[in-house]
């Protein structure tokens, strides 16, 4: 009976550090540091915004990685670095004349931190502001099961404590 006792309480030690033990080591950037962009489709020769966030005093720039079967200039170009002010340092993107898909890494203090990716469309293939995009959870079945296997371990619960409850 001890000797359970015991395992059990190793078993649940170990499930509740073993979890905990990857924040121990270093290797998440900073929450602050990100990067976001106001859209991840732009027409040609288009401007998009990103924002880079970061600890005040921080040394940001962008690195833009562009491709394309016509690219004219393909490549990657660093911006100037920024020092961030209010923990955002904010920067405009001109798309290139020719579709693609443009990378966009955010580097903080000679570190890259995040990135992010854009697509570079024609103005023809571009979506109107009728559609919406599609969005929602692509595992509606999961959660269903999920919770059918809840509702039957409750009853099965609540029938063994009724047993239970009767035989005493």
């Amino acid at each position: 009976m001890i000797a359970r006792t015991i395992a059990t309480v190793a078993l649940a030690g170990a499930a509740v550090l073993v979890p905990s033990a990857a924040f121990a080591a270093d290797t998440y950037p900073d929450a602050g540091d990100s990067l976001t962009c106001d859209a991840s489709q732009v027409d040609v020769t288009n401007t998009v915004g990103c924002t880079v966030g970061a600890a005040d005093g921080s040394k940001v720039a962008l690195q833009v990685t562009t491709a394309g079967e016509d690219a004219s200039i393909a490549g990657t170009v660093t911006s100037a670095a920024k020092t961030v002010s209010g923990n955002v340092a904010s920067f405009t993107i001109t798309a290139p004349s020719s579709t693609g898909t443009m990378g966009i890494t955010a580097i903080i203090d000679g570190e890259a931190v995040d990135t992010a990716s854009i697509e570079v469309v024609s103005s023809a293939s571009t979506t109107t502001g009728d559609e919406l995009s599609g969005t929602g959870f692509e595992n509606v079945g999961l959660a269903a099961g999920a919770g059918v296997l809840l509702v039957a371990g409750a009853a099965t619960v609540f029938v063994a404590a009724r047993r239970r409850a009767a035989a005493n």
